[in-house]
């Protein structure tokens, strides 16, 4: 559920003059310290800007429990990063990974809970992956899943997005997967996953999607695109 990153242009850098006011941006590891701010963005930047969300229109209120639950078992999975503005110290963006042999309801009710309230996104993306994976012959620590990235609206158009990519690639490959997938549910997160290597293995419009003869996503524009590089 890659969503909504910030539009990006070719691959000339050019300095960005947000960048040089408010300092370098930082990849760093999520740790437990960065749990309730790194929920406040994914709330704020999920709910506003996650082209499936609007169709769930979530409580931001009753979402951001869920949002720090949900980071907290991802600090203990090593496999996540945040960005963070070295001289104002403000978030500007997550990437949220985990292997994909993990079943985050695993975690719990909790965790069970909070994934019923997005049920047909997350059908949807089981769909898409299904169709093109072949989930029994996935080893354990061999494909790693970008569930989720975003980047605050004021930070975007920097190359901040592409910088956490680059950085979950370097640690995927030290920590020994060969494969990296993502779920982009946007065309701005596709072109950004393109742009680092990334290639489209498959597509689903959000148009003809339909679970329990429903389809929940009528009228929404664009789909899901199923990334995949190898490493």
């Amino acid at each position: 559920m890659a969503g909504k990153t910030g539009r990006s242009g070719n691959d000339i850098h050019v300095p960005d003059p947000r960048l040089s006011l408010m300092g370098q941006p930082a990849c760093v590891p999520l740790t437990e310290s960065d749990v309730e701010s790194a929920a406040r963005l994914y709330t704020e930047v999920f709910l506003a800007d996650e082209p499936t969300s609007h169709r769930h229109a979530l409580d931001p209120a009753l979402f951001f429990p869920y949002a720090r639950f949900y980071i907290n078992s991802l600090v203990r999975k090593d496999l996540s990063f945040l960005s963070r503005h070295e001289t104002t110290n403000e978030l500007a963006g997550f990437i949220f990974c985990f292997d994909l042999t993990d079943d985050p309801e695993n975690e719990g009710a909790v965790m069970s809970e909070f994934i019923s309230h997005f049920k047909e996104a997350v059908a949807m993306i089981h769909e898409l992956e299904d169709r093109h994976l072949n989930r029994e012959e996935i080893k354990s620590g061999s494909v790693l899943h970008i569930f989720q990235i975003g980047v605050s609206r004021q930070y975007r158009e920097t190359g901040i997005a592409r910088a956490m990519i680059r950085r979950v690639l370097v640690h995927a490959r030290q920590r020994g997967f060969r494969q990296v997938i993502a779920d982009c549910t946007s065309p701005a997160s596709k072109r950004v996953f393109e742009q680092c290597g990334f290639s489209e293995m498959g597509f689903s419009p959000y148009e003809s999607f339909s679970m329990n003869s429903v389809r929940f996503f009528a009228g929404l524009d664009g789909g899901i695109s199923l990334m995949v590089k190898k490493i």
